[in-house]
């Protein structure tokens, strides 16, 4: 099926950085000897004071139980079944406030001026220079997504705790059933922290250095990066995908466009991401998502953006309150 859309596309490449998630650390015992009496009434003080022992530690058991009770387990999950949308690529605008003006450009380091399109004068940024998957060139489709997450880990590194179990279905344009499947985390950010493979409560692009700086600022309540399966039509095309998820704050209006905030700070905006990229012991390898997708250029659309609304839901997270 051919895709008629009004820019030509070209292939986004990033790079990320897989590795594996080393062994736990284990935790030394210490013991505790207890010395013999030698005459009755030093039995009796020492089963007396083993008696008041016993009590002590019980009670300090108590006070372990009540802590674990109270310690977050990490565990959060998210779904969605309805309306979703599809991203072609495009040249994001660009914000004047996150990139400042040719005459005074901010955020080079994020951004580099190399990689920014000016209007004719030379007065003003306009968009990036090449097409990249964060685009108001979309298409409507329909999805379903289901995540949960275990954030046990706050920094990066290779015994990261996190966990991730994720399946997301969609119709692409090419109107191929396409599922994505994660179930293993990236626990170290090659570029910038991955919050060992899952972060909760964070903020995330923009000036943040937390992923692109083409997309808003915004509040995410569940980021992950991991590798995974994807399948076409129910038959599994590839394995060891890059993929990234995004449960956020809404930061596409009514209509689905994307500016330079974000527009619907209390409902939810579910991002699932695959880029170019697939991972190998050597690391990540330029490898195109193969989508079945045809643009105007004749060439595939080589990775997946898609957001998911319908009924988006959040569970176990207390800085969200459904609306």
């Amino acid at each position: 099926m051919n895709i008629t859309k009004e820019k030509t596309a070209g292939a986004l490449r990033g790079a990320l950085l897989a590795s594996v998630a080393g062994v736990l650390a284990s935790f030394a015992m210490a013991n505790v000897a207890l010395a013999h009496a030698t005459s009755a009434k030093a039995e009796t003080d020492m089963s007396d004071g083993m008696k008041d022992d016993a009590m002590s530690e019980d009670m300090k058991d108590d006070d372990m139980m009540s802590e674990d009770k109270m310690m977050p387990s990490g565990k959060m999950s998210a779904s969605a079944d309805g309306v979703a949308i599809w991203q072609f690529p495009d040249r994001r605008e660009l914000d004047p406030a996150l990139f400042g003006t040719p005459d005074a450009p901010i955020n080079v380091d994020l951004l580099p001026l190399g990689a920014r399109l000016t209007n004719a004068d030379g007065t003003a940024f306009t968009t990036i220079k090449d097409p990249a998957m964060f685009s108001n060139n979309i298409e409507m489709t329909t999805g379903s997504f289901n995540i949960e997450v275990k954030d046990l880990s706050a920094k990066d590194g290779p015994n990261s705790l996190d966990e991730v179990k994720m399946d997301a279905s969609f119709v692409s344009p090419a109107g191929q059933t396409i599922r994505v499947t994660m179930n293993k985390v990236i626990p170290v950010g090659p570029d910038h922290p991955f919050f060992g493979g899952v972060g909760t409560n964070v903020l995330m692009h923009g000036a943040t250095g937390i992923g692109t700086p083409l997309v808003a600022e915004e509040f995410s309540y569940i980021t992950a990066w991991g590798l995974g399966d994807i399948y076409v039509d129910g038959e599994k095309v590839d394995s060891n995908r890059i993929v990234h998820v995004m449960v956020s704050e809404r930061t596409r209006d009514a209509d689905f466009k994307v500016g330079f905030g974000v527009a619907m700070p209390d409902q939810l905006e579910i991002h699932l991401a695959l880029p170019p990229m697939k991972g190998s012991p050597t690391g990540p390898t330029p490898s195109p998502v193969p989508t079945g997708v045809t643009l105007p250029n004749g060439n595939d659309q080589p990775f997946v953006h898609v957001n998911f609304y319908g009924n988006a839901s959040l569970e176990g997270n207390r800085f969200y309150t459904a609306m």
